[in-house]
């Protein structure tokens, strides 16, 4: 494939991405993990893939230069896109100024932004894209499904050896806190792969594509802040007896440590049975068992 960010490989009509970057001045920041797509076939099937209605909202984690938000900007009722670098206000002012219907950019921390607010007057399916920094991967995850429960679809793009972990089984090396979480909350398929070559800069790693759609009864608790912290804790003491990580993470006390020994009985497991063994529907179960959540999985106001 050719260098996608030379002047000649622009979409004729429209700047190219690296048109766009030296018209304003722009270079990525390693710090943030920038690395912009720059394919315009990929942006093209990652539109398609989503296929945005006219009734539909997408939230997009990391706009970035902004070449997939204006293409979903041009298909969706609504795009709020969360962008933490202000360098690019200028850029996306310039590219977005034809559109009928611009998208609306908070320049924020998506962690901290309060982008839920936007979408309380608005209808139709919620959709999620992001193209996600390696270091900010498991947050950004979790941070969208315990904002958007409600999402009919998420597209991530990651770095291959995020998509192992986020299909990881109990006992598997990757399997943790965002493996659990993300399976409770819905299912995972791969899509595509995309090469290094389709990015500038050129990363370490080839890229997945990865939907997860919402599904079962227990996705409001995979949503819920206080399962994730209890999963969060609960794993960084992932070796040790069950009895031990909930102890050391501060889950369980002596006023519910008898809760335990009914759910290991109940689950026909062995006291010696390690935090990383168990299936995130057991985990679901243990939360609830120890007196954290109302029954059904719907998690506590």
């Amino acid at each position: 494939m050719s260098e996608p960010l030379s002047p000649e490989s622009g979409p004729g009509k429209e700047l190219s991405l690296f048109q766009l970057l030296r018209k304003h001045g722009i270079y990525p920041t390693k710090s943030l993990g920038q690395v912009f797509l720059a394919e315009e076939k990929v942006i093209d099937w990652i539109v398609d893939t989503l296929s945005p209605q006219e009734t539909d909202v997408v939230v997009e984690i990391g706009a970035g230069p902004g070449l997939i938000t204006k293409a979903l900007a041009e298909r969706a009722g609504q795009v709020i896109a969360l962008e933490i670098d202000h360098k690019f206000l200028p850029l996306h002012q310039d590219l977005f100024a034809p559109l009928a219907k611009p998208p609306l950019v908070l320049y924020e921390d998506a962690k901290k932004a309060d982008w839920q607010t936007q979408l309380e007057e608005t209808s139709g399916r919620r959709l999620v894209f992001g193209n996600l920094p390696y270091y900010l991967t498991t947050e950004l995850i979790l941070d969208a499904i315990s904002k958007l429960p409600d999402m009919s679809l998420a597209l991530f793009m990651v770095e291959q050896e995020v998509g192992e972990r986020l299909f990881a089984k109990p006992g598997d090396k990757k399997y943790g806190t965002l493996s659990i979480v993300s399976q409770l909350f819905g299912q995972w398929k791969q899509l595509r792969t995309v090469s290094r070559g389709s990015f500038f800069p050129k990363p370490n790693a080839t890229s997945s594509l990865l939907t997860l759609t919402p599904q079962g009864d227990k996705r409001e608790l995979a949503a819920d802040l206080a399962f994730q912290r209890f999963i969060i804790g609960l794993m960084q003491y992932r070796r040790k007896t069950m009895a031990n990580a909930l102890k050391m993470s501060g889950a369980m006390s002596s006023d519910n440590s008898q809760a335990l020994i009914d759910f290991l009985d109940g689950e026909g497991l062995q006291l010696e049975v390690r935090a990383e063994q168990l299936t995130p529907d057991q985990l679901a179960r243990l939360f609830c068992q120890l007196g954290v959540c109302q029954p059904h999985g719907n998690p506590v106001e």
